[in-house]
């Protein structure tokens, strides 16, 4: 089994917004509070894929504090079916749902129920879902106040591939049974900014991969550079919604590579001072990649 090797795509997207209160006999009146919850993804070779659509079916919100599933029902955040191209999230932000409450929540499940690749050349590929039910625990989300949970969907660790790659998108072999996807996606909430920058390098290179590394621990953030277009700047890229805390930034070419590993792999450039993010959206300028 081969992995193709996605990076993180920053993009975020809105498909519904669900307003509710909740009171519960006997207590004092709770302070409501309100909840954004967004999506964004992860790493993508974007010179072999056109579209990677994911059809998602419900979205919940369970777990208030000091009740069970069965003494209360879950707070409903979509229940409509919605079919959503990840590959239009690169460095975007949309909003995936907007809920009001009160309580504490612990648990997000998301239903996947459908996923197809289309391969730049127009090849169509299903993509098995080993895992539609996805559910995000230990939120401790505590809605007496505004908050936003960011959902960052890891392809590098979610899209899995049988077989040559190669082969594949030339059509080769047959594409049944041969993509496989494990949602994998790593949960941000709370005071969360924007990091952007224009990366100057080569008269005309395949994007490069950027990856913000936490100092420390922690899950690094992936995405792209961009192509000049109506949208974008050549070279800019946008890490959205990263909480406060000091970073590496790391450039990579080699992301492609059969043994590429974001932690083990030697990245192309590293800015050369850590990226120390406070209380606000961080610009970054133009950085001349060497």
């Amino acid at each position: 089994m081969r992995k193709i090797v996605y990076s993180s795509i920053m993009g975020i997207f809105m498909l519904l917004l669900v307003s509710g209160c909740l009171n519960f006999p006997g207590k004092e009146p709770e302070e409501v509070g309100s909840l954004r919850i967004l999506l964004t993804d992860a790493v993508i070779p974007v010179e072999d894929i056109q579209k990677l659509e994911i059809t998602i079916g419900s979205i919940m919100l369970y777990g208030t504090e000091g009740a069970t599933a069965s003494e209360k029902p879950p707070i409903v955040v979509s229940d409509e079916v919605i079919t959503v191209d990840l590959l239009t999230l690169i460095g975007d932000t949309i909003e995936l749902g907007h809920i009001e409450a009160t309580g504490t929540y612990n648990q997000l499940r998301i239903e996947v129920i459908d996923a197809t690749l289309t391969a730049i050349n127009g090849s169509v590929f299903p993509v098995t879902v080993n895992s539609g039910s996805l559910k995000i625990n230990n939120l401790g989300l505590d809605l007496g106040k505004t908050s936003v949970l960011i959902l960052d969907f890891d392809l590098s660790k979610s899209l899995k591939i049988n077989g040559q790659w190669e082969e594949m998108k030339g059509g080769k072999v047959g594409h049944q049974d041969k993509v496989h996807m494990t949602p994998v996606i790593h949960v941000r909430h709370g005071s969360l900014y924007d990091i952007t920058g224009v990366a100057v390098f080569d008269e005309d290179p395949a994007p490069l991969l950027c990856a913000l590394v936490p100092v420390g621990s922690g899950d690094a953030l992936t995405t792209f550079t961009h192509k000049e277009n109506p949208v974008w700047q050549e070279g800019e890229f946008r890490f959205c919604k990263v909480a406060p805390g000091s970073y590496t930034l790391k450039f990579f070419d080699n992301y492609l590579d059969d043994d590429f590993d974001l932690e083990e792999s030697m990245p192309l450039f590293v800015y050369p001072s850590e990226i120390v993010v406070v209380d606000r959206d961080l610009s970054l300028g133009t950085i001349t990649v060497e």
